[in-house]
């Protein structure tokens, strides 16, 4: 059987996931010559799509109403592995950072984080207005970097 290859659609700007839904539903009608369609949120204007062949890729094209073009040249899963693999809440905190909590309870009040957990996505922050150093956990996207270290 033949190997898989990625291709790139070039679609309308904002247009990414329809297309993509699209590709979905064509994919169930023409039984697995479409094996797997990727829209990542970072990139605007293009999709990639895993099939056998770009005949039949360019064909579902036209019948689509925001996917333009499919470009010539396959790309390697590891071009696009970045994509399939979010990066990681915590990865840019480092303890001692001061952070501005974004949601919940304390939202808009300043803290230093004191301790990450990678494996949960959380950090523990200690809030600086209060009188006594409270230890809360949050998740790593509710908190938005003021300052890096304290004592920079």
């Amino acid at each position: 059987m033949m190997e898989t290859k990625i291709f790139v659609v070039k679609t309308q700007v904002g247009q990414e996931e329809n297309v993509a839904n699209m590709f979905e539903k064509a994919a169930k009608r023409i039984d697995n010559k479409i094996v797997a369609v990727l829209a990542p949120k970072e990139l605007r204007g293009y999709i990639f799509v895993e099939g056998y062949d770009i005949d039949v890729i360019k064909k579902l094209i036209r019948h689509m109403k925001y996917a333009k073009d499919v470009l010539e040249k396959d790309v390697k899963i590891e071009e696009i592995e970045h994509f399939l693999f979010p990066p990681s809440a915590v990865a840019n905190i480092e303890e001692g950072m001061i952070v501005e909590l974004v949601s919940g309870p304390f939202k808009g009040e300043k803290a230093k984080v004191t301790r990450i957990d990678d494996a949960k996505e959380e950090i523990t922050v200690e809030l600086l207005d209060s009188m006594v150093p409270i230890p809360i956990t949050v998740r790593g996207e509710q908190v938005r970097v003021l300052k890096k270290k304290e004592d920079e």
